[in-house]
């Protein structure tokens, strides 16, 4: 399933997030949910997880075998090579959001959308 949605926002989402314009916020859409919890594309995945977890919402299991590819975030998928994004989802009640990252060089990992 994982595979599946990362391959469509590969399709679907630049490598790079294209510079918004001024006073425009939002560089694409987010699912009302991760709004409302102060989630943007381009922020760092930490305190979107956080705020994901304060708020009742629990990550999908992953798709890996063997050890996690980001120790810090067991909850992640990762592709390998120099495009690769991780995903992520996460169910509260009956609704699902899967984010989609862009994991820098400096460990960071941005946010580049979510559906």
């Amino acid at each position: 399933m994982n595979a599946l949605l990362i391959s469509l926002l590969l399709a679907v989402v630049p490598a790079t997030a294209p510079a918004a314009a001024p006073g425009d916020d939002a560089i694409t859409p987010l699912p009302a949910a991760l709004a409302l919890l102060g989630i943007r594309p381009g922020m760092d995945y930490a305190p979107a997880r956080s705020a994901l977890r304060q708020h009742g919402w629990i990550a999908e299991p992953h798709d890996y075998d063997g050890a996690a590819p980001i120790a810090a975030y067991p909850e992640l998928d990762c592709g390998q090579g120099w495009q690769a994004v991780c995903s992520v989802g996460y169910r509260k009640g009956g609704e699902v959001v899967y984010l989609v990252m862009d994991p820098a060089a400096d460990g960071h990992l941005r946010l580049l959308g979510a559906e």
